[in-house]
């Protein structure tokens, strides 16, 4: 199934994608698969969209102009669902500090069918659980 075929995503609320690079491309792909997309160029964007409106799901490059993603997780007291992405690691003392606000780590290039199926998954579970 290629993304513009895929079900409608199970939410009403939109996945931010916080990323410079392939921000622009992956939120094409999410769009034809039914989700409602904000978008964020860099980490100062993505804090103000999180404050102006609640999501289902971020999506977080690590390496961003202005603030990264390791310091939007740091700014985040209750954020939403994190699809961390990045082509480079994290090292062991800030995964310690920023893994229990990360549902899933995955690394660039993403498979648009992989990021589809991470975001699935996660909304998956806040339905399950009841949260947000």
């Amino acid at each position: 199934m290629n993304p513009s075929t895929a079900p409608a995503p199970p939410t009403t609320l939109p996945v931010l994608m916080a990323d410079d690079a392939v921000r622009t491309t992956l939120c094409q792909i999410l769009g034809q698969a039914g989700y409602t997309v904000l978008e964020a160029e860099d980490g100062d964007m993505a804090l103000e969209q999180l404050e102006r409106h609640r999501v289902a799901v971020l999506v977080l490059d690590i390496r961003m102009p202005k603030r990264d993603g390791i310091a939007v997780l740091d700014a985040l007291n209750d954020p939403p669902v994190v699809l961390l992405v990045s082509a480079f690691s994290v090292d062991k003392e800030t995964w310690d500090r920023i893994g229990p606000k990360v549902h899933r780590y995955m690394r660039k290039p993403v498979a648009p069918r992989y990021l589809l199926d991470c975001i699935a998954e996660a909304l998956a579970g806040q339905a399950s659980s009841g949260d947000r």
